[in-house]
């Protein structure tokens, strides 16, 4: 039958072998054995088997070590334990390598039976599941392309064409009407911002940071982003203060993306602050680590929201902030980025007295002795 599905049997009892082939084969499945954990793993690397019954007391490499093995190599082949020793210990141990069922000795033809098809029932959905998980990257990546270059540039051709009205360069405009024109390019400015956002995190979910990593050291990066920032403080009377690292702070890591988790928490830091106030990013070197601490004088964050504020879309519900514009996704892009170069962030802050961001990124050191231990 060529749309059999392919079922591999490993157990060092040939008449187990035998029997499972016979009862197998009868009901259609394309059946294979092997009398060992390598054999067994040799015709699995051959044949890929949407199912595999494996026996977990062998002579040489054990069950237990196969089915880790074949979960590596081949995620959705389903592995269900055949065993005499049919214990909670052995069961629980078994699914905690991956094995999606039990099958103890002695088993009957049915029995058989009965736990291949619920295995085969599980690899269809495993491979549905595989499906819609490429199906959605797929239209993820199609709208983005939708998004960014037939949405986001006729946008930014309108903008264009407001800035030279709102700025005065196509000649004077009644008061009425320059205000109106004041509020849609307004609007138009944060409705691109909220794209720019948006495809930053679309992105950034799509995996782009990993293929973008480098060894840099975090300073010049702090640097960067801190004096990209100061004319933007100074416009809103804050003072921005920034101490770096004496030593070398050497990190495995994407710069541009790592300048954005700067960026997006001090300018946060600069626009809720208060007149007067001050942010300062410090940076220091400890337990292996660097830890970055963003600190300013600003309104706070209700102890209650903290636990919501890194999740798409979310604002803090203040009064003093509804009028500050914002997206909402800048956060979530902090947290997604710092997942991606192994990173953390915590946060601590009272309302009316400030907030403190404290990102802790692993030196280039750390992450080599974690490879090799591995």
């Amino acid at each position: 039958m060529s749309d059999s599905k392919t079922i591999l049997v490993v157990d060092d009892e040939e008449p187990i072998r035998d029997s499972c082939k016979q009862v197998l084969s009868k009901a259609g499945y394309d059946c294979h054995t092997a009398t060992d954990g390598i054999e067994g793993l040799h015709i699995a690397h051959q044949i890929e088997p949407h199912l595999v019954l494996l026996d977990l007391m062998m002579p040489g490499i054990d069950g237990l070590e196969v089915l880790t093995q074949i979960r590596k190599t081949h995620p959705q082949t389903v592995c269900i334990v055949i065993t005499g020793y049919a214990t909670i210990e052995s069961a629980v141990d078994a699914m905690k390598h991956g094995a999606f069922d039990f099958l103890p000795k002695p088993f009957t033809p049915e029995e058989l039976r009965l736990k291949v098809v619920r295995g085969l029932e599980q690899h269809r959905l495993l491979a549905e599941t595989v499906s819609l998980r490429e199906e959605k990257e797929r239209m993820q990546q199609y709208f983005i392309t939708i998004v960014a270059h037939e949405l986001r540039s006729p946008l930014l051709l309108v903008k264009q064409y407001l800035d030279l009205i709102v700025g005065g360069k196509m000649g004077k405009v009644d008061e009425t009407a320059s205000e109106m024109l004041e509020g849609a390019h307004s609007t138009l400015t944060g409705l691109l911002q909220l794209i720019a956002d948006w495809l930053k995190l679309a992105r950034i979910n799509a995996g782009d940071i990993a293929g973008g990593m480098v060894d840099a050291d975090a300073r010049p990066i702090l640097e960067k982003a801190t004096g990209d920032l100061t004319s933007y403080a100074e416009s809103k009377d804050v003072r921005l203060i920034l101490a770096c690292p004496s030593e070398p702070c050497p990190l495995c890591a994407h710069a541009e993306s790592l300048e954005v988790v700067l960026k997006n928490i001090m300018s946060n830091a600069i626009k809720y602050n208060r007149k007067g106030g001050t942010v300062t990013v410090r940076g220091e070197v400890a337990d292996g680590r660097l830890q970055i601490d963003i600190i300013d004088t600003g309104m706070g964050i209700p102890e209650h929201e903290i636990p919501f504020i890194f999740e798409d879309f979310f604002r803090v519900k203040n009064s003093k902030m509804a009028s500050i514009p914002g997206t909402g996704l800048g956060l979530s892009i902090v947290k997604k980025i710092l997942e991606g170069h192994h990173g953390t962030v915590e946060v601590e802050s009272k309302v009316d007295e400030g907030t403190k961001f404290s990102v802790f990124l692993p030196l280039v050191c750390e992450l080599h002795t974690g490879e090799e231990e591995n």
